[in-house]
């Protein structure tokens, strides 16, 4: 039987073997570098969702409060004073809690920012809370424990349109405080700025206020 020897094939050259194994090392190089840029960007989304819901948070917040101020009088309070007070870096009002928090009734807030603990960089935004009616005792020292709603803050302020005066028909505008005033601002803006750079959008909230307050008030509110 005769066994017939098949033509020499010729194989890779070392050259062809180096261009190859290079080829690859490209290709494999701009795969990593996709999935790395892929994982950059998906880091970045995440970050960016985050500071966006934090954002949401904090602003929808303020905005709920502030739209159901009301107007009252504190004259009844050992130190008689208005309920509604502002400046640039704090604000005071009077706003019910839902019925899930547990708080019935009116409560006194007061949102205030406040140099960040040792060791921290920035400034915090606090909320205090007690009730505006106390009915004992207790409630009148109650309060409950300031709460930080918002840290690394680089700036933040409040500001206030309403009339220029205590005549309800005088030309409006803004002011950097509100004090001692016998009616309610128009409307309230809130300015944020984080210490990573960070500017929010502006929040412009509307006070929700009865005229009915206006007419039937001995002054104070």
């Amino acid at each position: 039987m005769r066994i017939e020897k098949k033509a020499n094939q010729p194989g890779f050259t070392l050259l062809e073997v180096l261009i190859g194994m290079s080829i690859m090392s490209i290709m494999m190089l701009l795969l990593f570098a996709s999935l790395r840029t892929c994982v950059q960007n998906w880091n970045a989304g995440e970050k960016k969702i985050a500071q966006v819901s934090q954002a949401a948070i904090i602003q929808n917040f303020l905005q709920s409060k502030l739209h159901s101020t009301v107007p009252l009088d504190g004259s009844f309070l050992e130190e008689p004073q208005f309920s509604f007070q502002g400046n640039q870096e704090q604000i005071q009002f009077v706003a019910a809690m839902p019925a899930s928090a547990g708080r019935l009734g009116l409560q006194l807030f007061k949102m205030s920012l406040r140099p960040a603990d040792r060791g921290e960089q920035g400034n915090n935004l606090q909320v205090e809370m007690q009730p505006f009616f106390p009915q004992g005792e207790s409630d009148a020292q109650w309060s409950e424990k300031p709460v930080v709603i918002l840290k690394k803050i680089h700036s933040l302020q409040f500001a206030y349109f309403g009339p220029d005066n205590d005549a309800r028909d005088s030309d409006s505008s803004w002011h950097d405080d509100w004090l001692e005033k016998d009616n309610l601002p128009k409307l309230v803006s809130v300015d944020i700025e984080l210490l990573n750079g960070e500017i929010w959008p502006q929040l412009i909230v509307a006070l929700k206020v009865d005229s009915a307050f206006f007419e039937a008030g001995s002054g104070r509110f």
